[in-house]
């Protein structure tokens, strides 16, 4: 006997099968099609019609101007322009007038009752709009300016745990120059709950995860062009939206994750921080750009291999949490290499991302599942060759803030006298190590993306399709090819070999400094990169083969934190005028100490009045009550020399550059001002 069909999903309205668009007080909405319920008396309305639900007590309550009042300052969807008519989302019986009763001393025209399509869910209290006697939920519409974005996302369903299909947002800006991106009032979520950890969280989806019903594009028109929208959503974004997150967008990536896209399929996301004109570094800068520059958008999830999207966080000047690795999570994303990958978070709010990463870990059958002690770590460890100066000094002072000693860990002189058996004893770490983990990562890649396009052009055997195949990789993808046509599986296997060798060295060392937190380098804090004047060049294999200690959380699987603590000045030969950029810390625990390490530093940055949330705009982070000033006179040699290991360009003298001055040398600003921001004494 057939299994009954379990409860369907109210239908979408029929006259809402395509996209309706609307305005409310001159600002743009999106009428989500669902229909909720049917509003007896709303036949004589005409077009469509925005109204605010109310419960009866609520509209009975002498305060309901003030409820609406309230609705204005705390939702950014909700308008002046939906309290000109109410219905009653909790009155059954559409021949009862719900206006009987009321002292008629408000100014508002009262619909009669809801009857609702699904009695198991209740509509709540705010904006809505009817249409053909329905009502419907009220979606703003958002430019979006920076364009972060591939499209914006709307559920078919608004229950999603019977349905995760999506739909793209087709809408433009008002002024037809954006996409625009739609997001449901706040009003519609309860408080988070036990059940519902993220209830009414935006999220924005890196372009990584498929999603059912739209494309996944990967930044390559190539690769946009092979494949059909998404036949389902994959496991984690449906855990998340189970978890009560609302995705209200897929952002761009770099072409397939690698770093220093050269942004030619795809047009580059804007940086909003300092001048305006910084480039969109690492894996993820569409998620960077839409936490950086629109306040509508709580945290991002996406995929962090080697070190991409933590770069983005660091660039952004964002708070960001790398999860210990962990395959299951990973299961039906699209990134090459589930062994130097992992799920990451990242907001505007470190408490953000504690609520992201507590939900997640604590609900999903993972290694991942508790806080291994509660205790604190007994001390700090940085690698001190790999930092510039105000990123060192930086971190520092901030691990001086904890009571627990700091000390360097020099791990080329340490791998000297305490290399593992198996590895070769004349083999110096950097060399042991330099190309192993890119290597790896790029044979991965081209097991993916190969037999994908190999299967595609089997199922379509046409010599145009063919020719398709390989229409254009981005410069940076193109190094991963050459790469790629040089590796074996037995090269492979080797490379992951040398990962385990150096990772269970690390531990044994880690063991031995009893599991100290870890201070790794950042990007941040290095110089201004704009995009017009000093693009990047550098191939990415280069950079990954001799910056390979960038890697260290991926090739370890442990968990790392970007935490924006500062900011330095420069002159901005954009702006002609003083500029700031994010400076940040970044720390590294023991496997599968996630909560623990959130734990740590919420504990450091609360406790010493440090900043846990960064403004959207230019300045990550307001002006700071502490500076501290780094001559580049007097250290240049020092800094140039850390840049250069970083990977970073170094700037060609003023006037090399495109016939221009270059932005932070010595005679533009002749000082670094590094900033620690802390918060005000009340």
């Amino acid at each position: 006997m057939a299994a009954p069909d379990r409860k369907q999903s109210p239908p979408l309205d029929r006259h809402l099968e395509r996209q309706i668009f609307t305005t409310v007080d001159d600002v743009q909405y999106f009428v989500h099609p669902q229909r909720l319920g049917r509003v007896g008396n709303a036949s004589k309305l005409r077009d469509i019609v925005p109204v605010t639900g109310l419960t009866l007590e609520q509209y009975h309550d002498e305060s309901c101007i003030s409820t609406l009042e309230r609705f204005v300052v705390a939702d950014d969807v909700y308008m002046t322009g939906f309290g000109h008519r109410i219905v009653t989302i909790d009155h059954q019986d559409p021949t009862v007038n719900a206006k009987a009763g009321a002292d008629n001393k408000f100014p508002l025209h009262v619909v009669h009752g809801l009857i609702l399509e699904d009695s198991e869910h209740p509509v709540r209290p705010g904006p809505y709009f009817l249409y053909n006697e329905g009502l419907h939920q009220a979606w703003r519409l958002y430019p979006d300016s920076l364009r972060a974005f591939n499209f914006g996302l709307f559920p078919k369903s608004l229950h999603q745990s019977e349905n995760s299909a999506f739909g793209p947002v087709t809408a433009l800006s008002q002024d037809g120059l954006h996409k625009a991106i739609a997001v449901p009032s706040r009003l519609y979520y309860s408080d988070p709950s036990p059940e519902k950890p993220l209830a009414g969280m935006r999220f924005v989806v890196d372009d990584f995860f498929p999603v059912e019903g739209v494309k996944t594009t990967l930044s390559s028109e190539s690769w946009t062009s092979f494949y059909p929208p998404s036949s389902k959503t994959c496991h984690l974004i449906k855990h998340l939206i189970g978890l009560g997150a609302i995705m209200v967008g897929k952002t761009k990536v770099s072409q397939f994750g690698i770093l220093h896209s050269a942004w030619v399929d795809v047009s580059s996301p804007k940086n909003p921080r300092a001048d305006g004109y910084q480039e969109a570094l690492g894996s993820s800068p569409g998620a960077g750009s839409a936490l950086a520059g629109y306040k509508w958008i709580d945290c991002a999830v996406g995929i962090d291999t080697l070190g991409g999207f933590m770069e983005t966080a660091e660039w952004y000047g964002l708070f960001a949490l790398r999860l210990s690795s962990s395959g299951v999570l990973l299961a039906e994303t699209d990134m090459p290499s589930t062994r130097l990958s992992a799920i990451a978070f990242m907001s505007r709010s470190l408490k953000s991302i504690q609520q992201a990463a507590e939900a997640s870990i604590s609900r999903i059958e993972t290694a991942l599942t508790h806080k291994n002690s509660s205790t604190l770590p007994t001390n700090i460890v940085y690698l001190g060759h790999r930092f510039s100066k105000p990123n060192l000094e930086l971190s520092l002072h901030l691990a001086n803030l904890v009571d627990i000693p700091t000390e360097e860990f020099d791990m080329e002189t340490s791998w000297a006298t305490r290399s593992p058996p198996k590895a070769p004893s004349q083999d110096p770490l950097h060399t042991y190590m330099e190309d192993c983990a890119w290597k790896a990562y790029c044979h991965d890649f081209g097991q993916r993306y190969y037999e994908s396009m190999d299967d595609y052009a089997y199922k379509n055997p046409s010599v145009e399709t063919r020719d398709l195949l390989r229409l254009y990789w981005d410069d940076a993808v193109e190094s991963v090819w050459r790469e790629v046509d040089n590796l074996s599986n037995e090269d492979r296997e080797n490379c992951y070999a040398r990962i385990r060798d150096f990772a269970e060295w690390f531990d044994k060392s880690m063991e031995s400094l009893k599991e100290p937190i870890v201070l790794l380098p950042t990007v941040a804090g290095q110089r201004p990169r704009s995009r017009v004047y000093s693009p990047s060049s550098y191939a990415p294999t280069a950079h990954r083969m001799i910056n390979w200690d960038d890697t260290l959380a991926a090739i370890l699987e442990r968990p790392q934190v970007i935490l924006p603590v500062g900011r330095i000045s420069f002159s901005s030969a954009i702006s002609r005028a003083t500029e700031a950029l994010p400076l940040c810390i970044s720390m590294m625990s023991r496997r599968n100490t996630d909560l623990e390490l959130l734990d740590f530093v919420t504990n450091i940055m609360e406790g010493n009045k440090l900043q846990v949330e960064v403004e959207v705009g230019k300045d990550a982070l307001p002006q700071a009550k502490e500076t501290w000033q780094f001559f580049k006179a007097s250290d240049s040699d020092g800094d140039e020399e850390a840049l250069s290991d970083k990977g970073g360009d170094k700037s060609p003298p003023p006037g090399e550059l495109d016939g221009s001055e270059s932005e932070g040398s010595p005679e533009d600003d002749e000082q670094l001002a590094i900033q620690m921001s802390l918060e005000e004494d009340h």
